[in-house]
């Protein structure tokens, strides 16, 4: 858990870089628009527990950013990296050049989507049917975005390996379970790198930051980072294409 003095320098934050500034010594790294945008995401009222879609309570020690699960089981551990990249998007005005890919290859844009197209599964493949455009919604697009797409989509269409972490970048094992996380911030000291780590989970569940041991943060070794419940090494950090 982390300590009664860092709780006690972070209780009236709202934002995620004003809650967790970086640890005694450290420097935030320069940040790029979406770093940025990350950076401000909303959080929950600190003791606001991490909950599934189902409502019950997970033991992951984080605070739950204020981001809303679409419907079911759905907004996973890649699905959650996903909806911010998606939302950032939204938030410039720019959903409609949006389009992910499912784990087949097959890509699901936003536009086609919004245009009054669903897409089905038949076979191996994304197919699509006319509906009426009315129905369309941003979330109904979202949740069929995170259906069919996963840690193996993410790492072999949406994104490139990377060596420097930024924030904004991912780490990704790609896998059937596999696991993605988000990098919210990034600060150095000295010949250190430091991580923010936000994370979504299974089952579905509130997209969190993750608590690491140096005041929230987690320390990047040769390894990688290994989050207790999943090792994440040093070859899935991924950056968006």
């Amino acid at each position: 858990m982390l300590s009664i003095l860092i709780v006690t320098a972070v209780a009236s934050a709202t934002t995620v870089g004003d809650a967790y500034p970086p640890p005694t010594g450290a420097t935030r790294t320069a940040d790029d628009a979406f770093g940025a945008w990350l950076q401000a995401l909303p959080l929950r009222p600190l003791g606001t527990p991490i909950r599934t879609h189902r409502g019950g309570v997970v033991r992951h020690d984080g605070r739950p950013v204020s981001m809303p699960l679409v419907r079911g089981d759905l907004q996973q551990c890649a699905d959650s990296v996903i909806r911010l990249r998606a939302e950032f998007a939204r938030s410039r005005g720019a959903e409609s050049d949006l389009s992910f890919h499912a784990t087949s290859g097959d890509p699901l844009p936003w536009r086609r989507y919004a245009s009054g197209e669903k897409p089905r599964a038949e076979g191996n493949r994304i197919v699509w049917s006319r509906v009426d455009p009315g129905l369309q919604t941003w979330d109904g697009w979202l949740s069929a975005v995170f259906m069919w797409a996963g840690t193996r989509s993410l790492a072999a269409y949406e994104t490139v390996t990377t060596r420097l972490p930024k924030a904004g970048d991912m780490l990704v094992v790609g896998g059937s379970p596999g696991h993605a996380v988000m990098l919210l911030d990034v600060a150095t000291r000295g010949d250190q790198t430091l991580l923010l780590i936000g994370e979504g989970y299974m089952p579905a569940q509130d997209f969190h930051v993750e608590h690491g041991p140096e005041s929230g943060w987690w320390v990047w070794s040769d390894t990688g980072v290994d989050l207790g419940h999943w090792d994440m090494p040093r070859e899935s950090l991924r950056r968006w294409r």
